[in-house]
């Protein structure tokens, strides 16, 4: 049962309560609460929050775009699996998207942006040095999030935005393993910072093009662990 807090934030903007079922659900399956391959039955859900099931299979189509659940024949919502091709087209695409980003955050590149991010990546140190897996984790996504409002493309930024649920997950998966070791993703963020404020975007994105490439293997690894844990 969903604790009486968290549904009482869900539906206090009934006019956008299709969004924040989809937000909550989302979570659930970021943190992998609710598993890959497990049915999401609008009845139940709406029975928990005591909502119709109308907004509740609103958020399962919202849910549907951004990669999180398939809407299968029969079965109805499935939490989306591992798949190593999805993976695969998943970080191509954000390598292309966060290169674009930086090549257009170039002329944005002052000092002043720098004021933006440096306490973020002090946060992200800080949370290393002391394997804070959650601290880093969200740090991460805070300093994505501060550069592409310096960047101010809002056309990228939703394109970015929207496969961020499926990064989310994977990462959260993955990086948990490697909380231990965390210094060794901080390093392509201090990297690229660097050469993002001395203007070198080939190295901005051979640093980038680095650390998608890590991310993927680690996914796929965690993909390719899924389907062995199914058998």
């Amino acid at each position: 049962m969903i604790e009486k807090q968290k549904s009482s934030n869900i539906l206090t903007n009934t006019a956008q309560l299709p969004e924040r079922i989809a937000q909550y659900l989302a979570e659930k399956i970021i943190h992998l609460e609710i598993k890959p391959g497990e049915r999401i039955f609008e009845s139940k859900i709406a029975n928990e929050l005591g909502v119709s099931r109308s907004p509740v299979r609103e958020a399962l189509h919202i849910l549907n775009k951004q990669f999180l659940v398939e809407l299968l024949p029969r079965r109805g919502a499935v939490v989306s699996g591992f798949s190593i091709k999805f993976i695969e087209d998943l970080y191509d695409v954000l390598k292309a998207l966060y290169v674009l980003l930086a090549e257009k955050g170039l002329k944005h590149a002052t000092e002043g942006n720098l004021t933006q991010v440096s306490p973020i990546l002090q946060s992200m140190e800080e949370c290393a040095d002391k394997s804070d897996f959650e601290g880093y984790y969200n740090g991460m996504f805070e300093f994505t999030s501060t550069c592409m409002k310096i960047v101010d493309n809002p056309i990228l930024e939703r394109l970015i935005l929207n496969l961020w649920p499926s990064k989310r997950r994977m990462e959260f998966a993955t990086l948990y393993r490697r909380k231990d070791s965390l210094r060794g993703n901080l390093n392509f963020f201090l990297k690229g910072t660097t050469a993002y404020m001395e203007g070198q975007l080939d190295l901005v994105e051979k640093y980038l093009g680095d650390y998608i490439e890590q991310e993927k293997e680690n996914a796929i690894l965690l993909a390719k662990e899924f389907e062995l844990n199914k058998y």
